[in-house]
């Protein structure tokens, strides 16, 4: 609690709107930035990941409601923030430092398809021949690639000899990949370069592809469960 304020009980959810503008909690300022986000994650009863993400920087000032505050202090950063509904944080993960090759407009709002627990949108890929395809994926936070079927290795373009082989594990156990770069990929009106892919067995799919983390991280991500929507924003 700050000295000088004060915030009833019953509005223990939004003690941090409660704080007077110009009163500063001695301790933040004595913290880093990771300590300070751990804190209002604590406070406000969210998931967070990605701290080691973060550099090694003092607290910073920031004011307003949770999500204004975020904004504040993850400033330079991108991140994904996943909301059951607007305002009900329940998840935030902090991706790294924002970065080029992202290209949405000042805020790109994709409707998606619920399926099951996870949203479904339309992605645009451009492989090394330069003919699109258009195909439906899960948005991953889990997968750190785009992730897509090794069937759809020639018609994108790509040499499967030159592809980087390796083993992922996934929640099915470990699996041969094989990796390149696509050279863009697109969704809604949001853009990203040179983002990396994986291709898997079709059989280890099931029919699944996914939007994982090369792309993502190219933006502050915000997954609205209640509107079935995703938000992509750029630095």
């Amino acid at each position: 609690m700050i000295a000088g304020t004060a915030c009833p009980q019953a509005a223990k959810p939004f003690l941090l709107a409660c704080m007077t503008v110009g009163l500063w909690p001695a301790a933040a300022e004595a913290a880093g930035l990771a300590d300070q986000l751990q804190g209002l994650a604590t406070e406000s009863g969210f998931a967070i990941e990605g701290l080691e993400r973060l550099s090694d920087e003092p607290a910073r000032r920031a004011e307003g409601s949770v999500k204004d505050r975020l904004q504040t202090l993850l400033q330079g950063y991108n991140y994904v923030l996943a909301e059951s509904r607007p305002g009900n944080i329940e998840r935030l993960v902090i991706t790294g430092i924002a970065r080029s090759g992202g290209r949405p407009p000042p805020s790109s709002t994709i409707p998606t398809l619920r399926v099951g627990a996870h949203h479904q949108v339309e992605a645009l890929l451009v492989g090394p021949n330069g003919v699109p395809q258009t195909v439906s994926v899960l948005v991953d936070t889990g997968a750190s690639t785009v992730v897509l079927p090794t069937s759809m290795i020639t018609s994108l373009g790509f040499d499967a000899a030159t592809l980087s082989a390796g083993v992922s594990q996934t929640a099915s156990g470990r699996v041969h990949t094989k990796t390149g770069v696509l050279p863009s990929v697109t969704v809604g009106p949001a853009s990203a370069e040179n983002v990396a892919v994986s291709f898997i067995a079709d059989k280890r799919l099931n029919g699944a592809m996914l939007l994982g983390m090369s792309f993502l991280n190219r933006f502050r991500v915000t997954i609205d469960d209640e509107h079935n929507e995703i938000v992509l924003l750029a630095k």
